[in-house]
């Protein structure tokens, strides 16, 4: 007798996810942002730049204390917060795709999180050194030792802002996808979601909304490609602090109290080169760098024979592995 063929669950549904990630990230995670910044407030007066960390990146650990609770509470969704483990640690990862079960990749690794770190400044630092080639930026030294408590709590604040954005889109969003749906899939809507994200920024423009888009896009197949969602987390920290924190440049709008370089007032002017009001972002050579970036990765992936993973879902990886046995 023919074995009947089990109907795939609705909440693997690509439009629901989305909806769901929708819910979940830009509705839930900010009422906990909102209590998170009446608890901060608390605090009594601060320096402007402390308030400044705390507004803008500080709060957003309710988004990843929301992700954590959500992923605990629901039973079915408790393999995405494994994969944010280090590698070895925890139960295994593996995830029930309907018929089967598959165990993905988890590399989370330090040498990874270095590896993204290091990414991360070096695509940032090229953007902003062919906008000082072309003379749209100058900076002078802005620097105190009495700043130095304050720039390492950035960095801190600044890791927690980035890795929420990357485990909602590149963690959340992406595993869910990547059940039912090939792997490219997942990473073309992350970009999409991802720049759509960035709309309501400060001084948004179709360019910076497209580079937005285009990282979104090199950044899930970094995930794809390294199995390490730490890879991702390090580089979208990295980039957003060196222009915020190391060379004082508006971080997608924002514009920090507090920096090693500080932008010279008489500069700043706006090109393809460098937009004023949104940063290196808004502009063409980090849609170079980024779209390098993604193109680095497929070329790796090609060496390696490995592209025809991007056609494969958990659910088709399961299925081949089971009928190799």
């Amino acid at each position: 007798m023919k074995k009947e063929k089990k109907r795939e669950p609705f909440g693997n549904d690509l439009l629901w996810i989305i909806f769901l990630v929708t819910i979940l990230y830009m509705f839930l995670s900010s009422f906990v942002c909102f209590g998170l910044e009446g608890l901060l407030s608390l605090m009594g007066d601060t320096s402007p730049a402390v308030t400044f960390i705390n507004t803008n990146y500080t709060v957003t650990a309710g988004s990843v204390i929301t992700l954590i609770l959500v992923c605990a509470v629901i039973k079915k969704n408790r393999f995405i917060l494994r994969s944010f483990l280090p590698k070895g640690a925890g139960k295994s990862y593996r995830i029930n795709v309907v018929e089967d079960t598959y165990e993905p990749s988890r590399e989370n690794t330090v040498r990874n999180l270095l590896m993204g770190l290091a990414l991360g400044f070096l695509t940032n630092f090229f953007c902003i050194s062919c906008a000082m080639l072309h003379g749209d930026i100058r900076f002078s030294m802005n620097f105190s030792f009495n700043e130095i408590p304050v720039l390492l709590y950035a960095f801190l604040m600044v890791f927690v802002q980035s890795s929420s954005e990357e485990l909602w889109c590149r963690g959340f969003l992406y595993e869910r996808i990547c059940i039912r749906y090939p792997v490219w899939t997942a990473v073309l809507v992350n970009g999409v979601y991802f720049g759509l994200l960035h709309m309501s920024n400060p001084g948004v423009t179709f360019l910076a909304v497209a580079d937005i888009v285009v990282c979104g896009i090199s950044y899930s197949l970094v995930r794809w490609y390294t199995g390490s969602i730490w890879a991702v987390m390090g580089i979208h920290t990295m980039w957003n602090f060196t222009q915020n924190f190391l060379f004082g440049l508006p971080n997608s709008g924002l514009v920090s109290q507090v920096s090693l370089l500080r932008l010279d007032a008489s500069t700043g002017v706006s090109s393809l080169i460098y937009d004023y009001g949104f940063g290196v972002e808004g502009a063409l050579p980090a849609v170079f760098a980024d779209c390098l970036l993604g193109i680095a990765v497929l070329i790796l992936a090609k060496k390696k024979g490995r592209l025809g993973e991007l056609t494969m879902s958990y659910k088709s990886k399961a299925a081949a592995s089971r009928s190799a046995l």
